[in-house]
């Protein structure tokens, strides 16, 4: 069957509006901070993983010095967007170059715990909103400062492409195969382990070139997180 060039042109324009619009896959909050029970005053943000690939017309590589500095990007836009909400973010013990031995042990359990839970945050986040999940009261054994009330999971992926992919995209766009980014935040009670509230945005890759536009769709993600009072 033949496609007209009108059908194409068309269907061109849907993708690319879309490839290059702020896309908000939900936000989702426990009913504790819905019904404003709970009140956020103090965050700790913990290591972000962000893994970027590039991919060209021979295949996927994986970007590690930039997926290292966009996951700085990514938390430092978090936390901009935090205290904006007048949450105060306080220094993270895990950001040391060099942190003990039992401090690296420990926050690589909770993450991996995290890390475990996400499939299902992703799959039924409107379970959220039930209190369905949770990483135990373990997220305590981190032992961060005292007043510290939610603990911050960031993880993300993102493809960018190479010239000739992107045309090798443009002449296939039935495929409807784009560059994206998605940045999931999680929202942990720093002391029962509950998720408070989780976030999916996803958009066009070009953001990761703009931090503006970085902070926009994170300040957007989490729009619903009620400000400390």
């Amino acid at each position: 069957m033949v496609i007209s060039r009108r059908v194409v042109l068309t269907v061109l324009c849907l993708v690319l509006s879309l490839a290059f619009v702020f896309e908000t896959d939900g936000q989702y909050l426990h009913p504790k901070l819905e019904q404003k029970t709970t009140t956020i005053h103090h965050a700790v943000i913990l290591p972000a993983k962000i893994e970027i690939v590039k991919e060209s017309s021979k295949g996927s590589e994986m970007m590690i010095a930039e997926s290292e500095q966009i996951s700085k990007a990514v938390l430092a836009a978090v936390a901009e967007t935090l205290e904006q909400k007048k949450i105060k973010v306080l220094d993270s013990p895990f950001q040391s170059a060099e942190p003990d031995e039992t401090r690296k042990y420990q926050l690589a359990d909770i993450q991996n715990r995290y890390d475990a839970l996400l499939p299902k945050l992703m799959k039924k986040s409107k379970d959220v909103k039930k209190a369905r999940f949770t990483l135990g009261d373990e997220v305590m054994l981190l032992n961060v400062d005292k007043a510290t009330d939610i603990l911050v999971f960031i993880r993300g992926a993102g493809r960018v492409f190479t010239k000739g992919k992107t045309a090798f995209s443009l002449m296939n766009i039935l495929r409807f195969d784009f560059p994206f980014t998605q940045v999931t935040v999680g929202i942990a009670d720093a002391h029962s382990g509950e998720i408070l509230a989780f976030t999916k945005p996803l958009t066009a890759s070009k953001v990761l070139k703009d931090p503006k536009a970085l902070t926009k769709m994170i300040a957007n993600s989490l729009k619903k997180l009620p400000a400390s009072s």
